[in-house]
């Protein structure tokens, strides 16, 4: 009966060393991937706000050349009236040389063939020597003022060439700048997409972070109450193995006694066997193992949603209908470098706005971007609902929808707006089938 209370101590200190420590030690790598969790989520809080102070920049950007392309088109327009005026006054001083030179060599002919008789019938017609001196005097005055006339006339002509030279030079220039241009708003509209994805995808991981927070906590919550148990098993053990000693002591103490009354009683009674009841006393019951708790499952990590994708620049729903309408429409709303409607264009943006408003086809928002949209022909194949391109291939600066016949329409410039033209007063690079 003494051994009884080995296995009863050993059995309560298995108990208290099942369910304590391993508890308490979940418990606290909770709390330090909680405090990981948010050490991630305020480390992607900062990337994304680097990001957005990024795409802020590039909107600056956009902005800044959107100025500079608003006055070089300006320019362009002045330069484009310009040279309209100066072909008009050149084209006026032409037919006036023309008539005066024929003037002119008529009569350097007469005054070659009849030189010397005009002026000597103009000696003998006069009245008198004065008037003789008068006549001569003014056939000279008339000569010399022709031919000052006619040089006056080829000098101002050289001038206006000139002119016209050195605006045609400005002209080309502007239409390089544009190249540049159109090819830099390419750049950025890449580099800001590229900047959104990144965007998206740090606040798809932070929401992720967020949500393997919210699924730590709610296991440290777990933990705790699971400690809590634990604890109330604790005493519950330590109560039960107390009870265990104590009864196991009595019986002990009990046992002795007996014993030594029973042993007395054999002695006196020599070789006689008591079979009463005196003295024998029933073991007691051991208590019930408590029952050790089970480790709690740590819960599985949620998966990780995947990254979503960055959706299209947003326009409106497809209607079916025909780029060539839907530009048609747009004729007479202003140009606005960068636009894509429904107000206002650029010559891409009115492209873009056409294509997606009725095929939902996105044919990018750049005129580079959209010479791939199609196969490469030359202006004489273009057919309705093909595109005009200005420029070199892969440096193109202007885009129009072609509407059969030559025609086109095309967001031209700030003061023009979105109109139509043909190619025979302007004529296209290149062109695209669509």
């Amino acid at each position: 009966m003494k051994k009884s209370v080995i296995p009863m101590l050993m059995l309560s200190s298995l108990v208290l060393s099942t369910i304590g420590p391993s508890t308490t030690v979940f418990a606290d790598d909770v709390d330090s991937n909680i405090q990981q969790q948010d050490q991630k989520i305020s480390g992607l809080k900062t990337q994304e706000a680097t990001v957005q102070t990024q795409i802020a920049s590039l909107q600056n950007e956009i902005a800044g050349i959107a100025v500079q392309s608003d006055e070089l088109q300006v320019q362009q327009t002045d330069l484009r009236d310009q040279t309209a005026t100066l072909e008009t006054e050149i084209a006026d001083l032409t037919k006036r040389i023309e008539k005066r030179e024929e003037a002119i060599q008529g009569q350097a002919r007469d005054v070659q063939v009849n030189g010397s008789l005009s002026y000597m019938d103009a000696i003998l017609s006069a009245d008198n020597f004065s008037d003789a001196i008068s006549r001569v005097q003014a056939m000279t005055t008339i000569i010399g003022a022709n031919n000052d006339l006619v040089q006056q006339q080829k000098t101002d002509q050289q001038a206006v060439e000139a002119k016209k030279a050195e605006n045609d030079e400005k002209s080309k220039q502007i239409e390089e700048n544009q190249v540049a241009l159109e090819a830099q708003k390419g750049d950025i509209i890449k580099a800001q997409l590229d900047l959104e994805i990144l965007q998206t995808g740090l606040a798809a991981e932070r929401a992720t972070a967020e949500d393997q927070k919210a699924s730590l906590v709610q296991q440290k919550a777990e933990a705790e109450a699971q400690r809590a148990l634990v604890a109330q098993q604790e005493a519950a053990a330590k109560v039960a193995a107390e009870q265990a000693i104590a009864a196991e002591t009595a019986v002990v103490t009990e046992d002795t006694t007996s014993s030594s009354t029973t042993g007395t009683s054999t002695s006196t009674e020599s070789g006689n066997t008591n079979t009463g009841n005196t003295g024998v006393v029933e073991t007691p019951q051991t208590p019930e193992t408590p029952q050790v708790p089970e480790t709690p499952q740590v819960p599985e990590t949620p998966q990780v949603p995947e990254t979503p994708q960055v959706p299209e620049t947003p326009a409106p729903p497809a209607t079916g209908g025909s780029a060539v309408s839907v530009a048609a429409a747009q004729i007479g709303k202003s140009y606005v470098w960068g636009a894509k409607g429904p107000n206002s264009f650029d010559c891409s943006g009115l492209v873009y706005y056409a294509f997606m408003t009725s095929q939902g086809r996105n044919v990018g928002g750049y005129t580079v971007a959209q010479e791939g949209a199609g196969t490469r022909i030359s202006v004489s194949e273009a057919q309705a609902g093909d595109l005009y391109f200005w420029g070199s291939p892969g440096a193109s600066w202007h885009v129009a929808i072609a509407t059969g016949g030559g025609g086109f329409i095309h967001a031209a410039n700030p003061s023009e707006g979105v109109t139509t033209g043909n190619v025979g007063s302007y004529t296209p690079s290149f062109a695209v089938r669509m």
